[in-house]
């Protein structure tokens, strides 16, 4: 698969993403993220962490108004550690995470670690690589 191939993917994915935040909210750790997503046209709900609560407490919570959420956690050290004990507290819960894009994007860390650099990321890749921009 070529590079451009996989630009092309990554873009369906995130369209596809956006699509799903119209139903679904979508987890982040901070307000810079949710700006970055905003830039990138998400209009679905999309929720802090809040850093006042255990992750626990959060996922009760949390489980109380969804059964099904979408992680984006950055993808540095403590992303992937608030991923992984989200997943285990919201499972425990019977909330339902999807995490397929935070995967996607883990395979291009050297291209973005955190979510508020997806913005930029994004239209680098496109002007790099000629794909046309849809977000």
């Amino acid at each position: 698969m070529s590079a451009k191939d996989n630009i092309e993917r990554i873009f369906k994915s995130l369209e596809d993403l956006k699509e799903r935040n119209r139903t679904v909210p979508i987890v982040v750790e901070g307000k810079n993220d949710i700006r970055a997503l905003r830039r990138l046209s998400f209009e679905g709900e999309i929720l802090q962490l809040h850093s006042r609560m255990t992750i626990e407490k959060f996922c009760r919570e949390l489980s109380r108004d969804h059964k099904e959420v979408i992680l984006l956690m950055d993808w540095d050290p403590k992303g992937r550690r608030l991923t992984s004990s989200l997943i285990r507290h919201l499972n425990s819960y019977e909330v339902r995470t999807d995490y397929d894009f935070w995967k996607l994007c883990f395979s291009m860390v050297s291209q973005m670690s955190n979510v508020e650099s997806l913005p930029s990321a994004f239209y680098r890749l496109t002007s790099v690589n000629g794909v046309s921009r849809r977000t």
